[in-house]
């Protein structure tokens, strides 16, 4: 009886000290990670939110005269 209790505490044990090492270091999922962060960690940086869209203003502002 008493080697099932003892059994019994150091698999409670065990299951302690694990939950604790994965609460100790917690994975940020909820945000990405910054470029500097990025580059910290020697990863390429990350792609841009909003890619450049010029308007139609734009080119028409521009466009060469017609003559």
């Amino acid at each position: 009886m008493l080697g099932l209790r003892s059994l019994n505490l150091f698999l409670l044990a065990l299951l302690f000290l694990a939950m604790s090492l994965a609460l100790a270091h917690p994975i940020s999922i909820d945000r990405e990670l910054t470029n500097a962060e990025r580059f910290k960690r020697g990863l390429p940086p990350n792609m841009p939110r909003r890619l450049f869209e010029a308007s139609v203003a734009d080119s028409a502002r521009n466009a060469r005269a017609s003559g």
